[in-house]
């Protein structure tokens, strides 16, 4: 009888503390959030009178809602650019394969890590304090919390350059400014693009969040029509923001396949 080698026998065990490990931790998680099954089926009847309360929808305030959805695309598109010009500099300061200096490099990793490691409603509440009710504070928490998440994705594209073609670029005299032109920034082009357009989109969604605690834009009419019990209000908002969502994500779509060349394979 052959004997089992004692690696074999350890990756067992591993595979199987590991397996336990996972089932504790879900354990762990489903139970300190009361996740239930029977919970969310009992409530399905309500959420089924919820909605039929919703219609038809209400279009008689359909005027202010889309002025209000509008300005939530204002805060979106400069709390993004915003953001994309804070992050786009220090990205570089942020990546290992360009910053040899460790306390500059860990020091602007700990800003990004500051800004989007604090929610958009924690940025909004603290600028709303600051510079009163309406759309500037939400830019202002957009603009924060992107800079720190767009920094960390920039930084790590460009940790992720091919690293010949900088020796390339170096071995005919260049700079570093000149590297970062013609070197780095064609390589990560197309995924800069790429995060700045989603975070567009995602800055849409959470403008309408940050309407919530006073920062402007439709979420504030959302919150409105909800206590006043106006579902059918809620509705027309919703579709509002549904629609406006997908218009963004068509757009964005365009703009990738002609900057970014996307191709269909054939």
């Amino acid at each position: 009888m052959k004997k089992i080698p004692n690696t074999i026998i350890k990756k067992k065990y591993q595979k199987l503390i590991i397996g336990l490990l996972i089932v504790l931790v879900y354990y762990w998680a489903i139970s300190g959030t009361g996740t239930s099954p029977t919970s969310f089926a009992q409530g399905i009847p309500h959420m089924a009178d919820f909605i039929r309360r919703m219609f038809p929808p209400d279009f008689s305030n359909i005027g202010t809602f889309l002025l209000k959805g509008l300005e939530t695309l204002q805060m979106a598109i400069l709390g993004t650019t915003i953001g994309a010009i804070i992050a786009l500099p220090l990205s570089f300061l942020a990546a290992r394969n360009i910053m040899p200096n460790k306390f500059v490099y860990h020091t602007i990793r700990t800003f990004f890590d500051i800004c989007r490691g604090i929610n958009e409603i924690v940025w909004g509440l603290i600028f709303v304090s600051m510079v009163g009710l309406g759309p500037f504070p939400g830019v202002l928490a957009l603009s924060a919390h992107v800079a720190g998440a767009l920094g960390r994705y920039f930084s790590e594209s460009i940790e992720t350059v091919d690293p010949k073609i900088i020796k390339a670029i170096l071995s005919t005299g260049a700079n570093k400014i000149q590297v970062v032109i013609k070197g780095i920034i064609p390589q990560v082009k197309p995924a800069f693009i790429n995060y700045i357009l989603y975070y567009l989109e995602n800055n849409f969604r959470a403008a309408t969040v940050l309407g919530l605690v006073g920062a402007g834009g439709i979420g504030m009419e959302l919150l409105t029509s909800m206590r006043l019990f106006k579902n059918q209000e809620v509705l027309t908002i919703l579709m509002i923001m549904v629609g406006m969502v997908i218009l963004i994500d068509r757009i964005s779509a365009t703009i990738r396949k002609r900057v970014v060349g996307i191709k269909t394979i054939e």
